[in-house]
C-alpha cells in the first residue's frame, strides 16, 4: 500500500479581511471563502499537549479544530462526544492520552479505552469519558446515490501532522473491494486558493472536511499519499458498519448526519 509522500507547497488566493479571537462564519460559507491571501496554515501559534495552548491568528481560526486530537501522530477525530475516528493501519495504543483544545486554546485530557477496525483503513475509538460542549463533534455527509457526484470539484479543509491546514478540491469517490468507498482528493496551483500538500508518512489518519450550513464536515482520513485518499464518510454501507461498531465498543452517543447543500 502507498504511504503518504513529499511536502508540496502552493500559495494562497486572497479571500477578505481581519479575524476576530473566534470568528463567525455564516451558514453559506464554503472552503474556498475561508482562505487569505498568504496566511500561515498552521491552527496553534504555540501548542502545548500538557497545557493550554495559543491559537493562531491567521485565516485558520475560523475553521474548528477543537475535535481533532493531536498529540500523537497518530490523529483521532471526534464523532460523538466519547466516539474518535482514526486510519485503522495508525491507530494509537490502548490505553493512551487523547487531548484536545478547544476554540481558545483550553486543554482538555481523555484516554483512549478502546479501538475496533471498522472497514477499509477506518477505525473507531472508545474514549473513557464523554467531552464536554466546547469541543467540536464533526458530523458526517448524509448517504444519497449521486453524493460523489455533487461533491466533485468542491473544495476540502485537509489536516496534517503538523497541526496545519490546507486546501484540496475533490477528484472523485469510487467503491474498492468489499463495497468499501474511499474519496480521492487532488489540488491544482493555477486555481490559487489554500496551500496545498503531498501528504506524508505521519499525516495518515488526519482528517479533511467540507463545509455544510457553517460548520466542518468530516468526510475523509487520509490512508496514502499524493493530495489525500481515504475512506469517504459519507457512504451508506461505511456508516452502517461504523455504527455496528460504535454500538459493539460501547460508550454513549451516535454520529450526525448531515445534508449536503
Amino acid at each position: 500500500m502507498k504511504r503518504l509522500l513529499l511536502l508540496a507547497p502552493f500559495i494562497l488566493a486572497s479571500c477578505g479581511g481581519g479575524l476576530s479571537s473566534v470568528p463567525s462564519v455564516s451558514s453559506n460559507t464554503k472552503v474556498g471563502d475561508m482562505p487569505v491571501a498568504y496566511d500561515n496554515p498552521g491552527i496553534f501559534k504555540t501548542y502545548n499537549a500538557n497545557g493550554d495552548s495559543v491559537m493562531n491568528t491567521t485565516w485558520t481560526r475560523k475553521f474548528d479544530a477543537s475535535g481533532i486530537s493531536f498529540n500523537d501522530k497518530r490523529t483521532c477525530t471526534l464523532i460523538t462526544r466519547q466516539h474518535v475516528v482514526m486510519a485503522s493501519h495508525y491507530k494509537r495504543p490502548i490505553p493512551s492520552s487523547v487531548i484536545f483544545h478547544d476554540r481558545n486554546g483550553k486543554q482538555l485530557s481523555r484516554i483512549l479505552v478502546s479501538a475496533q477496525n471498522v472497514s477499509g483503513d477506518c477505525a473507531v475509538g472508545l474514549l473513557n469519558q464523554p467531552v464536554p460542549s466546547g469541543y467540536k463533534v464533526y458530523p458526517l455527509l448524509a448517504p444519497e446515490p449521486t453524493l460523489g457526484e455533487k461533491i466533485k470539484g468542491e473544495f476540502v479543509l485537509v489536516t496534517d501532522q503538523k497541526k496545519r491546514v490546507f486546501v484540496h478540491e475533490v477528484r472523485g469517490v469510487s467503491k474498492q473491494a468489499n463495497n468499501y468507498s474511499m474519496i480521492f482528493l487532488k489540488y491544482d496551483a493555477s486555481k490559487k486558493t489554500g496551500y496545498g500538500k503531498m501528504l506524508i508518512s505521519g499525516d495518515s489518519g488526519n482528517p479533511s472536511f467540507v463545509m455544510v450550513n457553517g460548520e466542518p464536515v468530516l468526510i475523509e482520513t487520509h490512508h496514502t499519499g499524493g493530495a489525500g485518499a481515504g475512506p469517504f464518510y459519507g457512504d451508506a454501507d461505511l456508516q452502517a458498519k461504523l455504527r455496528s461498531a460504535i454500538k459493539s465498543i460501547g460508550g454513549s452517543g451516535m454520529f450526525r448526519t448531515v445534508r449536503w447543500r
